[in-house]
């Protein structure tokens, strides 16, 4: 027997009384300003986690992630929306027939359906204090 009691830490398991994983991983707080960055976005748009990316960036690398996962997501959608209706506005308007703006249809649904979808699973992930990574289409890594 180790001094000092029957914990002998060779074995990989805590004291009696200590919860399992890595102490210290994610405080309450934290987890629940990675998942207002999420929520933020349903109800201030990109400026939520923008805010939070921007107070909590030096405090903690768990709310900075998910703050940034957020921003990325939101700054992805609007390039994919500005790609499309680049292309397709011109178009429309030299022919003078808005049958040519039907394209940017994929990109409003990808924003109306995808920000429901991803947000919810990003805050669902940093609430049980987990990292999640969207889709490499769907959120580019700009901020890190």
């Amino acid at each position: 027997m180790p001094p000092g009691g029957g914990y002998d830490p060779r074995w990989g398991y805590g004291p009696p009384g200590v919860p399992y994983g890595p102490p210290g991983q994610t405080q309450n707080q934290d987890t629940t300003w990675a998942i207002f960055a999420y929520l933020g976005v349903l109800l201030l748009g990109f400026l939520a986690p923008l805010v939070i990316y921007l107070v909590k960036k030096g405090e903690s690398a768990f709310v900075r992630f998910h703050a940034a996962q957020a921003l990325n997501f939101q700054i992805t959608l609007l390039l994919h929306l500005l790609a499309v209706a680049a292309v397709c506005a011109p178009v429309a308007i030299i022919a003078e027939n808005p049958v040519f703006l039907i394209p940017l249809i994929a990109p409003y649904l990808e924003m109306l359906l995808g920000q429901w979808v991803f947000l919810i699973v990003g805050a669902v992930k940093a609430g049980k204090g987990g990292y999640y990574r969207f889709p490499a289409f769907f959120c580019f890594r700009m901020i890190r």
